[in-house]
């Protein structure tokens, strides 16, 4: 069965040429500087994606959007998305911006997150950003004793989430979101904090 594939064409600047994205199940593919030529990552080497968008000041008037996406590959390093919207051009690019990110969870991420629970299912002992999940709950620093699994807590913003303790909400930790590990992090929290693995 043959899968569809999307293409962006996303501008680089004011002034800039614009890139092609070509997002499939299997792989994607970036244009590079030089025109017509591609960069080609198949799925199995993607290993975390993050993103994030920020508004273009001018003196005092927002007048566009910049977005960023990376994705880190186990062979060809980090490959770095970037495109930019000005004036009119704004609503339309961050639907745009809105839709790749999705499909770069359906797609990549989301089997990303599922392995890492698999494999904490099987050693029950991961650590990603700093935090240390194990069969006992949640450790946020390693010098801190362990929230159990019943008492951990999530909370999102919209630049980042914070972990933290529901009897003591003083014992807490916030991850940005626009970091390596921090989409994933979360995913894996949302999901064991759902089964309470150590019921």
């Amino acid at each position: 069965m043959e899968h569809k594939v999307l293409e962006y064409r996303l501008s680089t600047g004011l002034l800039g040429r614009k890139r092609t994205l070509r997002l499939a199940p299997d792989y994607l593919e970036y244009e590079n500087r030089e025109p017509g030529q591609f960069t080609k990552i198949s799925k199995s080497d993607i290993i975390d994606v993050k993103n994030e968008m920020s508004w273009i000041l001018w003196y005092r008037f927002y007048v566009g959007c910049s977005f960023s996406i990376d994705i880190k590959t186990k062979e060809n390093g980090i490959i770095k998305v970037k495109f930019t919207s000005y004036f009119g051009q704004n609503r339309t690019y961050i639907e745009t911006y809105a839709s790749i990110v999705d499909l770069m969870w359906q797609h990549y991420l989301n089997d990303i997150v599922n392995s890492y629970l698999q494999k904490f299912f099987t050693t029950y002992d991961i650590e990603l950003r700093g935090v240390r999940l194990t069969g006992e709950g949640v450790y946020l620093s390693a010098n801190d004793k362990a929230i159990v699994w019943r008492e951990v807590a999530l909370k999102e913003y919209e630049d980042y989430f914070a972990i933290y303790s529901q009897p003591d909400p003083l014992i807490n930790k916030r991850i940005l979101f626009n970091q390596w590990e921090s989409d994933i992090l979360f995913s894996l929290l949302q999901s064991l904090t759902q089964s309470n693995p150590g019921s």
